[in-house]
């Protein structure tokens, strides 16, 4: 996610990972200029948060597989997909990573356990 500027108009772009059924990935890309922006400019959307899309009328503005490197065509690592018209809600927050303290070391003894 990061804010972007066209034609003096500021929106978040924003690209989701996306794996389907059979372990393939793709990035699906589209961008807010309106309650996404907000929240995260406030700090209430975060990145590795469930984001929710939907719309009635979303549209498949392009479809790109592949790119131009010195004449070759290369295939995309990860295919993208651009849309418009999405309708997006905003999810869970990530769960906060734990904090693992190290284990202190203990000292051997010639100590008799009792069984």
């Amino acid at each position: 996610m990061e804010i972007a500027t066209h034609e003096g108009r500021e929106f978040l772009a924003i690209t989701v990972a996306v794996n389907d059924a059979y372990d393939r990935s793709c990035r699906i890309k589209f961008n807010n200029s309106n309650g996404l922006l907000t929240a995260y400019r406030n700090g209430t959307f975060v990145a590795g948060q469930q984001l929710i899309l939907s719309q009635y009328d979303v549209r498949i503005a392009s479809i790109r597989t592949h790119y131009t490197k010195d004449g070759q065509l290369l295939p995309l690592k990860y295919p993208e997909l651009a849309l418009t018209n999405v309708r997006a809600t905003i999810g869970s927050a990530p769960k906060p990573k734990a904090v693992v303290e190290p284990m202190t070391q203990a000292e051997p003894t010639l100590e008799e356990i009792p069984f």
